[in-house]
């Protein structure tokens, strides 16, 4: 069989991931697992990746697990309503293992102790959101910089931000006295129907004023509007602080992917949470 790879790339199934040493795929055909387990591991040679992750279907868990790969979890919904299965394979013992794993669950158990219904909370006095613009793009570069010394996206780079918001990511702000204080987003999938918040960022001087429960809140109004009824997050497993966001905003914890990204420090696990608007199809 002769996998077209230029093609899968083109259409996003297949993300060759230079800068996190990681090869996604997110959409196959379930009678080509095996070969398309050779190509994966063929293409992650090829760059130096050390990890594979599949969006498996249900019906196929267990054929990739034959293979080789391990279940970290799983994105409900993320699929139109029906989950991704997060499918792992290491190409290194090192790559495969956490670095502090009893840290990540000391937190976890921290953010599940805290766990609410996402009630919206107001922002505090003297702040503001609004929805952010292109004309946003070298402030906000200039706080995700200040905040994430390296991180899996060049969220640094005010024209790469312009181009993730052309293609639909939609970004909250808080400011403080016409400065931004605090931003997160939503990057929407609209071939999956499915939107991931994330490039959460508060800028120090902010900390501990609770800003990022209302912007969760916003964001997931903004994708009720627009027709996006699954969402989810991944947080750094090993930092308290959003995995508590998480569970107050009534996400729930669905599992762990180790040393999946280059993000603050280096590769660092991140937990799945997810929240369904509508109930999903499984």
């Amino acid at each position: 069989m002769n996998i077209e790879i230029q093609n899968m790339v083109n259409n996003g199934d297949l993300i060759l991931d230079q800068q996190n040493r990681r090869v996604k795929l997110h959409v196959y055909d379930p009678l080509q697992i095996n070969e398309l387990d050779v190509m994966l591991h063929e293409q992650a040679v090829q760059m130096d990746a050390t990890k594979v992750i599949v969006y498996g279907k249900k019906a196929d868990i267990e054929k990739w697990q034959a293979l080789g790969y391990r279940l970290e979890g799983t994105i409900e919904g993320f699929f139109h309503g029906e989950h991704a299965h997060m499918l792992t394979r290491y190409l290194s013992e090192e790559r495969a293992n956490s670095a502090a794993p009893e840290l990540a669950d000391e937190y976890l158990t921290l953010s599940l102790s805290k766990a609410g219904d996402g009630e919206k909370k107001e922002l505090p006095a003297a702040y503001s959101m609004r929805e952010a613009t292109e004309a946003d793009a070298e402030e906000l570069a200039r706080l995700y910089k200040l905040v994430f010394a390296t991180y899996p996206t060049p969220m640094d780079d005010p024209v790469y931000i312009r181009e993730t918001m052309k293609e639909g990511t939609r970004y909250v702000v808080v400011e403080h006295e016409g400065k931004i204080a605090c931003a997160a987003s939503a990057e929407v999938s609209k071939r999956f129907g499915s939107a991931e918040l994330t490039d959460c960022a508060t800028h120090p001087d902010h900390a501990g004023k609770g800003l990022l429960q209302p912007l969760f809140a916003e964001l997931e109004q903004m994708m009720e509007q627009q027709g996006i009824y699954y969402l989810y997050t991944l947080t750094r497993a090993q930092s308290a602080g959003m995995n508590v966001t998480a569970a107050k905003m009534g996400y729930q914890y669905r599992g762990r992917l180790i040393n999946n990204c280059t993000i603050y420090s280096g590769f660092e696990d991140m937990n799945i949470w997810v929240k369904a608007l509508r109930p999903t199809k499984e």
